[in-house]
């Protein structure tokens, strides 16, 4: 059984449609960079994380916070330099209404929780302090003291985002001896 700790941060709203390639991190910066020489990091992508919705956002956000955004969060593309950004960011949940696919698979395997919690809009203000329980299903606000609950994670999905995504933690799995290689 894999412990996993409650988060704590206080919630950034974020509400209509949050592309992958234009609201989250634009695209056209990926290839900026790129052009540049410059690594493409989780830490670098932080830097331009929300900036077309917020420009101050990474400057602005600190280490656990959360992205309380609408439906559909990560719209558009397969991508997976969105979900890099935010977690060079610092950001430590998404918390959405619903989100996409493409975008929910691509945060789990970098190690990024997605939880989709219907009326969380409603719930949470920007600003206030949130408490998350992956394992739970729980989200706490600790400023109005409200309580949402939505489908907790499998332990299989806690093991791979506290290990920091799906590489490290097959490499944690091999290292057991749980995979033979």
């Amino acid at each position: 059984m894999v412990i996993v700790e409650k988060k704590q941060g206080k919630a950034w709203i974020f509400e209509g449609v949050l592309d992958v390639d234009w609201e989250i991190c634009p695209f056209e910066t990926l290839r900026e960079l790129r052009a540049k020489g410059t690594p493409i990091t989780n830490e670098e992508l932080g830097k331009y994380c929300m900036t077309k919705v917020d420009p101050d956002f990474p400057k602005k956000v600190q280490n656990g916070d959360f992205i309380i955004a609408g439906e559909n969060m990560g719209y558009g593309h397969d991508h997976d330099h969105a979900s890099r950004s935010i977690i060079g960011a610092g950001v430590g949940v998404v918390i959405c209404e619903s989100t996409n696919a493409n975008f929910l698979r691509n945060s789990i395997d970098h190690g990024l929780a997605v939880v989709e919690c219907p009326g969380i809009l409603d719930s949470v203000n920007e600003g206030d302090k949130l408490e998350v329980d992956l394992s739970a299903g729980i989200i706490k606000n600790l400023t109005t003291e409200e309580e949402l609950s939505f489908a907790p994670y499998p332990e299989f999905l806690l093991e791979m985002v506290e290990a920091g995504g799906i590489y490290p933690h097959l490499a944690q799995q091999i290292k057991a001896g749980i995979v033979k290689v």
